[in-house]
């Protein structure tokens, strides 16, 4: 069964909107460092419009564990997050960890 975990962020007003792309894109890479296989990152264009979502799909839930026990563990990751807090360039609004069901 596959795992999806999905990090939903909103650019605060008055952000430098590249900043924010470029702080993302080195959070991606902190992922993919650990084993993440293909972050991905959305711009929401229909409903929650603003929103951009991160999103890292994975095969199962052990490659999940993975790479977040190792990710939390890594203090560039900690310094990553603290940074984008001290900088206010974006919001978390939310985040989901989804499993798929078989349809059949």
């Amino acid at each position: 069964m596959a795992y999806e975990a999905r990090y939903v962020l909103r650019p605060n007003p008055g952000a430098d909107l590249g900043a924010v792309i470029e702080a993302v894109k080195a959070g991606a890479a902190l992922w993919k460092k650990h084993g993440a296989p293909d972050p991905q990152f959305w711009s929401v264009a229909a409903g929650e419009l603003g929103n951009y979502v991160l999103s890292i799909r994975f095969e199962n839930a052990l490659e999940y564990a993975k790479v977040t026990d190792l990710l939390s563990a890594d203090p560039e990751f900690r310094r990553w997050q603290a940074s984008n807090v001290e900088a206010g360039g974006f919001s978390w609004v939310r985040s989901n960890l989804m499993r798929e069901l078989a349809l059949s």
